[in-house]
């Protein structure tokens, strides 16, 4: 039952976690004003940041004293944006003394990287979303960069600055975010709503009966419908806390707007093929997802636009889960010094220049993080929506521990919403089943602490994960 919704499954789906890597861009620059060391320093070193708060802000992203060497940095993107990626590369070149090299793992394929790793050939920076961090700790992926590094705290949310710390330790370098919000069809409505109940009443300005038109398309699984789950204060699952809040009132509070104030405009299947073809068909003035949906609603022709999910009656305010793209450091940072400078002077790169991010929202549609970027107007519309929801929006759990929540938690609300069971008692059931797992799954690791990390690396010994 829970396999439907597993992590993996959700990645393949969309949400938080197309398989992320490394994304790029290219523009023209001037080179003759290099260091000695290689480094322009007129192009990209340094991100002066002013804040009503706060003084102005220098940040030199390109550290001249770093050492010059090869990065290897592991991604998972589709093999399609090839050319895109390897234009940010050359674009980090260009300015640098530095090379990328560049290593196409999917996301779970934990036997190749730890293969690499045991073979001393393993990558300085691995991308990929924050929620790895857990897995990537217990696989002894990581390096801690504490006292190396200095993050752009001027220009990174405080979520974000959380994100790169693991266990006390400096783990990695978020730089962009995934998650989803309300769409509009800008010709079926004029004003996108601010509450529920202006929504509601546009769904019945469109809604037909007849199942022809309807007032909202939103695929019904677990990541989707965070949002609403988390309105009224509680988590599905709070990862820093380790306690689970799917049985929670407020949980199903949150819930039930989805189940009675929702589904009446909404099409019977709560698939994603029939959610997302209401609106891409121009048949729904609403459609809930995330800017991985962005290429196909333009070759299709949609007039859309994006904005924050509504607030909700009682002082609900939706927060739905986010993914962080964030560069891991790998282990090679502690034996490879040279490679390790040019890594850090990458990932800083990377989080900081404002053309850089601008060109991965513009081609690629990533969201950026980087607040002056935010804040400044220069964001495509559509990418503006997801960054103004990223300010409620909370970072997926961290702890394995959630794995074990996807599937029976999107198996009550997919059950509920077809109408086999009670919400409350669906999510009751789910909240057992999960809390049953975990203490199997401690017990496992109780009785073979490297059982589970086997496990792991073994499973994702196939054909598809590619190799170094």
């Amino acid at each position: 039952m829970g396999s439907k919704y597993s992590r993996r499954s959700l990645l393949r789906m969309g949400g938080p976690a197309l398989a992320i890597g490394l994304a790029g861009c290219s523009s023209e620059s001037d080179t003759s004003g290099s260091t000695a060391s290689g480094i322009d320093e007129g192009t990209a070193a340094t991100t002066r940041v002013t804040t009503p708060d706060e003084p102005e802000c220098d940040y030199q992203a390109i550290d001249p004293d770093e050492p010059s060497g090869t990065v290897k940095l592991v991604h998972g993107r589709d093999t399609s944006d090839i050319e895109f990626i390897e234009s940010t590369n050359s674009r980090f070149e260009s300015i640098t003394d530095n090379e990328v090299e560049l290593n196409w793992v999917p996301v779970g394929c934990y036997a190749v990287i730890r293969n690499s790793m045991s073979d001393g050939d393993g990558p300085h920076l691995i991308e990929r979303n924050h929620d790895e961090v857990d897995r990537y700790d217990r696989l002894d992926f990581l390096s801690d960069q504490a006292g190396n590094i200095d993050l752009p705290d001027c220009v990174l949310p405080d979520k974000a600055l959380e994100l790169s710390r693991f266990d006390e330790e400096l783990v990695g370098m978020p730089w962009a975010a995934q998650t989803v919000a309300l769409f509009y069809n800008g010709d079926m409505v004029e004003e996108p709503p601010e509450t529920l109940e202006e929504m509601t009443s546009i769904m019945e300005e469109h809604h037909e009966e007849d199942g022809e038109t309807f007032g909202l398309g939103y695929p019904i699984n677990p990541y989707y419908v965070s949002g609403f789950a988390q309105a009224y204060g509680e988590e599905v699952y709070d990862g820093e806390a380790d306690e689970l809040g799917i049985d929670t009132d407020a949980v199903e509070k949150g819930l039930r707007v989805i189940m009675d104030d929702l589904k009446p405009y909404m099409p019977d299947d709560p698939g994603p093929g029939a959610q997302t073809s209401v609106f891409e068909n121009g048949n729904a003035p609403f459609f809930i997802s995330g800017p991985w949906e962005i290429p196909h609603l333009e070759e299709e022709g949609v007039e859309f636009g994006v904005t924050t999910l509504p607030d909700l009656p009682d002082g609900g305010t939706p927060r739905p889960y986010a993914g962080y793209n964030t560069l891991f450091f790998g282990t090679r940072m502690d034996d490879d010094p040279d490679g390790a400078g040019a890594a850090r002077n990458y990932a800083r790169w990377l989080a900081t220049d404002e053309e850089i991010l601008l060109e991965h929202a513009n081609q690629e549609n990533y969201v950026p993080i980087h607040t002056e970027l935010r804040a400044s107007g220069r964001l495509p519309e559509t990418i503006q929506g997801f960054a103004d929801q990223l300010e409620t929006a909370d970072p997926m759990p961290r702890r394995e521990k959630m794995d074990h929540v996807w599937g029976p938690f999107g198996h009550a609300i997919e059950q509920t919403f077809n109408g086999y069971g009670e919400l409350r008692d669906n999510l009751d059931s789910a909240a057992a089943e999960i809390r049953e797992t975990w203490e199997d799954a401690e017990l496992s690791s109780a009785a073979d602490p490297e059982l589970s990390v086997n496990r792991l690396t073994l499973e994702s010994a196939d054909s598809g994960c590619g190799v170094f």
